[in-house]
């Protein structure tokens, strides 16, 4: 969604030829901007200027590459990880994504639990899970009790995990609903701070750009980090009302 936004944003002007121009001198896209432009011939007897060709495809991408690809990236590494956070938290619902977090030592490396076993919801208070390869009961049970913020007591039962799923109380879930709030604002914080990186990159490479671009480009970043805000305060809101609502 942020990728398609950005394209939308970054127009084929002159005044963006003219800030590619000036790119041109910073390593490591420094032949692939010279291409993309025409440089003006000096005057002299018989000769006329010739005009800057326009800024191509290729250089236009650069552009975005130098300055939107990395806000984007980070923007979606953090509701990446609010996510993951998240689910990690439970209320009155219970769901397999709350074992999606759970890596398994198997085979001499650590695999998520998804490719070793399948996990399914017996009940709102018990969650069974099958394992592929049986020998590996044990070692998805203690995977499963290492889960941060759970404090979950799975039973091997031959070849399956049988773990039982205690309902929280009323204060259990007060505290986990300021908990998603508070990892929402933490998850806020780190976007403002890409904010503040991709301002920085925009200042550093506006020297012989025009101010007006350099409102449009602070306008596209603001929209984009507001956007990522927008999403991670609406991650927080359903989170909360799962947590909040419980199922009998």
């Amino acid at each position: 969604m942020l990728l398609a936004r950005t394209a939308r944003l970054l127009q084929h002007s002159t005044r963006t030829a003219a800030c590619l121009q000036r790119l041109q001198r910073r390593p490591p896209v420094v032949t692939t901007v010279q291409r993309s432009f025409a440089k003006k011939k000096k005057k002299g007897k018989g000769k006329q200027p010739v005009e800057a060709a326009p800024a191509t495809d290729d250089a236009v991408d650069i552009f975005a590459e130098l300055f939107d690809a990395p806000l984007i990236a980070g923007l979606d590494k953090t509701i990446t990880q609010l996510e993951t956070t998240l689910k990690t938290m439970r209320g009155g619902d219970v769901n397999a994504e709350l074992f999606d977090a759970c890596a398994v030592e198997a085979y001499g490396d650590r695999q998520p639990l998804a490719t070793v076993a399948h996990v399914a919801v017996a009940s709102p208070t018990l969650v069974r899970i099958s394992c592929f390869d049986p020998q590996l009961a044990p070692a998805v049970a203690k995977a499963v009790a290492d889960i941060e913020g759970l404090s979950l007591n799975p039973n091997v039962s031959g070849g399956d995990v049988v773990v039982p799923i205690p309902r929280p109380s009323k204060e259990q879930r007060g505290a986990l609903a300021k908990a998603a709030g508070a990892a929402a604002e933490e998850a806020k914080k780190r976007a403002r701070n890409h904010r503040r990186d991709a301002h920085d990159r925009l200042k550093k490479a506006s020297g012989g750009v025009s101010e007006d671009d350099v409102r449009a480009k602070k306008s596209a970043i603001d929209e984009m980090v507001d956007e990522a805000s927008k999403k991670i305060t609406k991650l927080a809101d359903e989170k909360k009302k799962a947590i909040e609502t419980r199922q009998d």
